[in-house]
Protein backbone atom coordinates (compact mmCIF):
# COMPACT_ATOMS: atom_id res chain seq x y z
CA UNK A 1 0.00 0.00 0.00
CA UNK A 2 1.19 3.34 -1.20
CA UNK A 3 1.20 6.10 1.37
CA UNK A 4 -0.41 9.14 -0.16
CA UNK A 5 1.56 12.28 -0.54
CA UNK A 6 -0.44 15.86 1.09
CA UNK A 7 -0.03 19.30 -0.44
CA UNK A 8 0.44 22.24 1.76
CA UNK A 9 -0.33 25.66 1.00
CA UNK A 10 2.41 28.27 1.68
CA UNK A 11 0.21 29.97 3.87
CA UNK A 12 -0.13 26.67 6.64
CA UNK A 13 3.67 26.14 5.90
CA UNK A 14 4.28 29.49 7.05
CA UNK A 15 1.76 29.14 9.71
CA UNK A 16 3.30 25.53 10.93
CA UNK A 17 6.93 27.44 11.11
CA UNK A 18 5.42 30.74 12.71
CA UNK A 19 4.14 28.34 16.03
CA UNK A 20 7.33 26.58 16.39
CA UNK A 21 9.12 29.72 16.42
CA UNK A 22 6.40 31.14 19.50
CA UNK A 23 8.34 29.13 21.76
CA UNK A 24 5.36 27.92 24.10
CA UNK A 25 5.08 24.24 22.16
CA UNK A 26 8.21 22.42 21.01
CA UNK A 27 8.44 21.15 17.09
CA UNK A 28 7.29 17.60 18.06
CA UNK A 29 4.22 18.73 19.72
CA UNK A 30 3.25 21.67 17.05
CA UNK A 31 3.66 18.65 14.21
CA UNK A 32 1.39 16.37 16.48
CA UNK A 33 -0.97 18.80 16.66
CA UNK A 34 -1.47 20.11 13.38
CA UNK A 35 -1.33 16.27 11.95
CA UNK A 36 1.83 16.80 10.12
CA UNK A 37 5.21 14.28 10.16
CA UNK A 38 7.80 16.42 12.41
CA UNK A 39 10.52 15.57 9.75
CA UNK A 40 8.10 17.65 7.50
CA UNK A 41 7.81 20.50 9.74
CA UNK A 42 11.55 20.45 10.61
CA UNK A 43 12.62 21.09 6.87
CA UNK A 44 9.95 23.73 6.12
CA UNK A 45 11.72 25.14 9.47
CA UNK A 46 15.25 24.60 8.41
CA UNK A 47 14.46 26.10 4.52
CA UNK A 48 12.49 29.04 6.75
CA UNK A 49 15.97 29.59 8.69
CA UNK A 50 17.64 29.48 5.77
CA UNK A 51 15.45 32.39 3.59
CA UNK A 52 16.13 34.31 7.22
CA UNK A 53 19.47 34.12 7.03
CA UNK A 54 20.09 35.63 3.71
CA UNK A 55 18.29 38.83 4.98
CA UNK A 56 20.29 41.59 6.77
CA UNK A 57 20.34 40.66 10.35
CA UNK A 58 18.34 41.94 13.13
CA UNK A 59 19.39 43.82 15.66
CA UNK A 60 18.17 41.85 18.72
CA UNK A 61 17.57 45.69 19.94
CA UNK A 62 14.30 47.56 19.57
CA UNK A 63 15.28 50.86 19.04
CA UNK A 64 12.07 53.47 20.59
CA UNK A 65 10.49 55.47 18.63
CA UNK A 66 11.75 59.27 18.98
CA UNK A 67 7.36 60.53 19.48
CA UNK A 68 6.93 57.55 22.46
CA UNK A 69 4.48 58.52 24.73
CA UNK A 70 5.29 56.75 28.43
CA UNK A 71 2.03 54.57 28.13
CA UNK A 72 3.66 52.88 24.32
CA UNK A 73 6.99 52.84 26.33
CA UNK A 74 5.49 50.45 29.30
CA UNK A 75 4.10 48.50 26.78
CA UNK A 76 7.08 48.28 24.47
CA UNK A 77 9.09 47.20 27.93
CA UNK A 78 6.10 44.98 29.38
CA UNK A 79 6.35 42.76 25.48
CA UNK A 80 10.20 42.84 25.75
CA UNK A 81 10.07 41.58 29.24
CA UNK A 82 7.99 38.72 28.16
CA UNK A 83 10.03 37.70 25.65
CA UNK A 84 12.64 37.52 27.47
CA UNK A 85 11.26 35.53 30.37
CA UNK A 86 10.17 33.29 27.18
CA UNK A 87 14.20 33.05 26.08
CA UNK A 88 14.78 32.73 29.84
CA UNK A 89 12.78 29.36 30.61
CA UNK A 90 14.41 28.07 27.37
CA UNK A 91 17.43 28.47 28.22
CA UNK A 92 16.99 27.20 31.47
CA UNK A 93 15.44 24.21 29.90
CA UNK A 94 18.27 23.68 27.57
CA UNK A 95 20.51 23.87 31.10
CA UNK A 96 18.94 21.22 32.67
CA UNK A 97 18.90 18.91 29.67
CA UNK A 98 22.20 19.51 29.12
CA UNK A 99 23.33 18.78 33.34
CA UNK A 100 20.88 15.48 32.58
CA UNK A 101 22.60 14.32 29.52
CA UNK A 102 25.85 15.22 30.81
CA UNK A 103 25.27 13.07 34.24
CA UNK A 104 24.05 10.15 32.06
CA UNK A 105 26.72 9.76 29.96
CA UNK A 106 28.95 10.47 33.20
CA UNK A 107 27.06 7.27 35.08
CA UNK A 108 27.77 5.33 31.43
CA UNK A 109 31.30 6.17 30.91
CA UNK A 110 32.11 4.65 35.09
Amino acid sequence: MRATRTNYTNEFRSDAVSLCRRGDRSLMQVARDLGVNHWTLREWYRLDEMKRSTKKPRSPFVTPPKDETSEEKIQRLERELVRLQRVNAQLEMDHEILEEAAAFFDRERE
